[in-house]
């Protein structure tokens, strides 16, 4: 069996590592694997071992032709699509061409789905504009979930399987742990959190369009209020772009702007706790598997612009004189949003639904000063709090243990498509 994974989405290590962890899972059954990458995750594909093509955005529609001369050389029996949406939203935003030329090759396409989209309207955002992502997949027998952070079960009337993801993170040990802090010159009793950000989040303050550049930029100046009343022994990475807003201590500040995955995993590992401003958070997945406590914030209030008094029609009570004039001074309406600071909640809001890897985590609403700030303080250092999420965090672990291996899984996925494993 021979696979060809494509991966084209760029500055950012979510999609290419859940396609190499489903390759690696699968080499043992005799599945030879070649990826098709962007360049920023060549060094993946090197560590890993798997043969693999760079593709840029600069070909344009001659990626077309590329994938194409590698579809000829390596006879892939199916194509896989590590992660859907990047598939579709990679090729329209980045390489301006039809993303369905990969149906053109004879072979069956298998997409990872990440986001259940057969159980969502597929709307989200795309650089400040609304827009709804193709309905290909529906019509696509058989789609796999990765869990985390997907529900751990089979959905009725689905094409969707969910597969164990991720299998070889594990907490670090005591003497790994320790290793990590020492090298961020930590102390003993100070706490570490993790707070990850993406180049895309950085791009979309200078290309979205207004509201969304606003949010992208104005956001972590909110957010580095809320970090700053942390106790002073709280230390700070940010694994990603520093967003200069947040402004924080710099003797109590890590920035770690590019790193391997293997560095990822050790800095979550390291971690006290984790905070996303934006879900799916590639680092609140792995700090399940790695045991670490973690924190999401969104926005579900569509808040208007401010009326005569000062207030914001649709904003939540009980506002902190922060967030009031944070509110004051945004230029119009805020949206509500769940993968800051693009909406995305027509897509994102209906994954969470009874879907256990959300009480894994701490959730709170970015412009409740007081509930982030305690739930910080929580999950960094209560013992009731992280008691409960270690509970949780362990039943969902439980429940990715109790799927099929993942060989089975997907010998199941290619029998509907025709193909034997």
């Amino acid at each position: 069996m021979r696979l060809l994974f494509m991966s084209p989405l760029a500055k950012t290590l979510h999609e290419t590592t859940i396609g190499l962890d489903l390759a690696g899972q699968l080499a043992d059954a005799g599945v030879i694997s070649h990826f098709v990458i962007d360049a920023d995750n060549e060094d993946q594909l090197k560590t890993a071992g798997h043969p693999y093509t760079v593709i840029t955005p600069a070909m344009g529609a001659r990626v077309r032709e590329e994938v194409g001369r590698v579809v000829k050389e390596f006879r892939p029996d199916a194509v896989v699509l590590s992660d859907y949406l990047a598939h579709w939203l990679t090729h329209l935003v980045s390489y301006e061409t039809d993303p369905w030329y990969v149906q053109e090759f004879g072979v069956p396409v298998i997409p990872l789905d990440l986001h259940d989209l057969t159980n969502t309207t597929r709307e989200l955002e795309v650089l400040g504009k609304t827009v709804v992502a193709d309905g290909n997949i529906l019509d696509m027998p058989v789609h796999l979930h990765p869990v985390p952070m997907g529900r751990p079960e089979v959905r009725a009337g689905g094409q969707g399987l969910p597969y164990r993801a991720n299998r070889s993170i594990v907490p670090l040990t005591d003497a790994e742990r320790d290793a990590v802090r020492r090298s961020l010159g930590l102390g003993r009793a100070e706490k570490l959190l993790m707070f990850p950000t993406l180049p895309w989040q950085e791009t979309m303050q200078t290309r979205a369009g207004p509201r969304t550049r606003e949010l992208a930029v104005r956001v972590p100046q909110l957010i580095g209020h809320y970090l700053r009343q942390l106790p002073d022994d709280t230390r700070f990475v940010v694994a990603g772009p520093y967003l200069e807003g947040l402004g924080l201590p710099p003797e109590r500040l890590h920035v770690v702007p590019s790193y391997t995955a293997q560095q990822y995993h050790a800095l979550i590992g390291a971690s006290d706790a984790v905070m996303s401003a934006f879900l799916p958070s590639y680092a609140l997945e792995r700090a399940v598997l790695a045991d670490v406590p973690g924190l999401f914030t969104l926005n579900s209030h569509d808040i208007g612009e401010a009326a005569g008094d000062g207030g914001r029609p649709g904003a939540p009570g009980g506002l902190s004189p922060a967030v009031r004039a944070w509110l004051a001074g945004f230029p119009g309406a805020v949206p509500p949003f769940h993968m800051w600071p693009l909406s995305w909640n027509e897509v994102l809001g209906p994954l969470l639904v009874d879907n256990p890897f959300a009480d894994t985590a701490v959730r709170t609403e970015l412009f409740d000063e007081r509930g982030v700030v305690d739930g910080l303080t929580g999950v960094l250092g209560d013992p009731l709090v992280r008691a409960r999420l270690a509970e949780a965090r362990a039943a969902y672990r439980d429940a990715i243990d109790r799927l099929p291996e993942t060989t089975e899984v997907f010998a199941t996925a290619l029998g509907r498509v025709g193909l034997a494993l």
